[in-house]
């Protein structure tokens, strides 16, 4: 099989955004931009970001109250910090420590340790849509630190690794507080300076420390930005170019659940890429930025769709392959009733990434089935479309849990859940394929549940699309009763 690059295609069809502009779906929910949640994200803006300027912003003098401060450290290292391991631990507390004395100053490393108090307490305070929108928990920290960040990415070539650190941390806390267009902003900032060091890497004496650093800021970005790109169309840093040359982290000073998660998330979405390169390409020529409609393509050859069985066979391997490599002490269970009972957060993500791998894998079948209603595809396109609306179901309920509390996952799972409902909708409405979903309205109302907590900004668009879905599914429903 040809081997794709890891990089996700300009104007890709797997997105939300293209699942909405599918005509089945517009009949349901009429017509959206191809940019809607590009749009809704760049027009919200936080009340202090008029303040901001090109250089660091005098600093109030202020302290930490250290008990408070020592808690919010200790909640990034045991939550945040699991999925993102950047820092050395007893390095950081030695900074932290010195910031604590001297109290914050606009030097990078007291923006690292703002950073980390942000992520702290984004990761302990629940939903609360208005103080969300406005005054988000940890931004009282991040309003010091974001003018430090600014300015060095802007100007600095210094190699100090603290500021690619605050930077993705930076980009991790947008992600926390549910602004995607702002994580991705921090993170393509940091790709910028951490190519720079990999361009000069062999001309600089590095210690295998900073070496780890660097990779494992690498495999940081490019999980960070390959979740945003996945769902906006944005301009790509360049680093997924660089994902063939760039070793994996060695992840030694880490345990064994901590490590094993950190390489499975990065392999799976290696993975991810893959089959949005092979089975999503638009077909256009690549632009760096493009909201141009997308039309599904519903015209395949019996040769076609040889191939596409083919790829989808050897991509499903490779998912199999994935999951049974890694080691069981992190290897998540795939059973239904293994969702409430999941030993650790990490085994839960890479539980959702098996089963949104395994839905985008397999959509092409069910969309052809939906596209072609005169139709009688083969069984084993049928069967391939079961697959797909048994992943859909299986992400709709491993995401719960995870969507029940903050986390840097929340826009991403909340988008996809949209784009999960959709395909689960158009099955529902399928003679062939609706027995396969009859529980249609109870996974509509559990991903509403889901995502209404989080939902301002695109993700309030998202709620309104699916309560449409909704009420025009019960509407259709009773009138194909009635007929019946």
């Amino acid at each position: 099989m040809h081997t794709p690059p890891l990089s996700i295609p300009p104007e890709h069809k797997t997105s939300s955004s293209y699942l909405l502009s599918l005509p089945q779906v517009k009949s349901l929910v009429g017509d959206y931009p191809p940019d809607l949640f590009f749009r809704l994200e760049s027009s919200e803006q936080l009340p202090f970001e008029t303040e901001w300027s090109n250089a660091p912003a005098p600093q109030q003098p202020w302290r930490i109250d250290e008990k408070y401060g020592a808690e919010l450290v200790n909640f990034f290292f045991s939550s945040a910090h699991q999925h993102h391991p950047l820092l050395d631990e007893s390095d950081f507390r030695g900074i932290y420590s010195r910031f604590i004395k001297k109290g914050p100053d606009s030097s990078i490393e007291s923006a690292l340790c703002m950073v980390v108090l942000a992520i702290g307490e984004a990761a302990m305070t629940e939903a609360d849509i208005p103080s969300l929108k406005t005054s988000p928990p940890g931004i009282r920290f991040i309003r010091h630190a974001m003018p430090t960040l600014l300015y060095h990415s802007s100007w600095s070539f210094s190699f100090n690794l603290s500021l690619p650190q605050a930077l993705v941390l930076s980009s991790i806390y947008y992600a926390y507080i549910v602004r995607p267009l702002r994580s991705w902003r921090m993170v393509y900032s940091a790709a910028t300076i951490i190519q720079l060091q990999l361009s000069r890497h062999a001309s600089y004496q590095r210690t295998p420390r900073e070496r780890e650093s660097i990779i494992r800021l690498f495999w940081s970005c490019f999980l960070v930005e390959c979740d945003r790109i996945a769902e906006l169309e944005l301009p790509r840093s360049g680093l997924q170019q660089l994902t063939d040359t760039i070793s994996l982290p060695a992840c030694t000073d880490l345990g064994i659940i901590q490590s094993t998660s950190f390489l499975a998330e990065i392999s799976v979405r290696k993975l991810l890429n893959r089959i949005h390169n092979l089975l999503y390409q638009s077909g256009k020529n690549p632009s760096a930025f493009s909201s141009t409609t997308l039309t599904v393509r519903n015209d395949l050859s019996p040769v076609d769709n040889v191939a596409l069985q083919s790829f989808c066979d050897e991509l499903h391997s490779q998912l199999e392959l994935w999951h049974s490599s890694i080691p069981e002490a992190a290897r998540p269970n795939l059973e239904p009733e293994s969702i409430a009972i999941t030993s650790s957060d990490r085994q839960a993500i890479l539980r959702i990434r098996y089963f949104a791998a395994r839905h985008i894998l397999y959509r092409p079948f069910l969309l052809q089935v939906i596209s072609n209603p005169g139709s009688l595809p083969s069984g084993e396109t049928i069967e391939k479309a079961r697959i797909c609306i048994e992943s859909c179901r299986s992400y709709i309920h491993s995401t719960t849990p995870v969507l029940a509390g903050p986390s840097q996952y929340t826009w991403t799972f909340s988008i996809s859940s949209l784009g999960a409902i959709v395909v689960l909708t158009l099955a529902s409405m399928s003679p062939i394929l609706q027995g396969f979903v009859a529980d249609i309205a109870e996974l509509q109302e559990q991903a509403l549940g889901n995502i209404r907590p989080w939902a301002f900004s695109s993700l309030e668009a998202v709620i309104n699309i699916l309560d449409e879905l909704q009420r025009k599914h019960k509407l259709l429903s009773r009138m194909r009763s009635s007929v019946a």
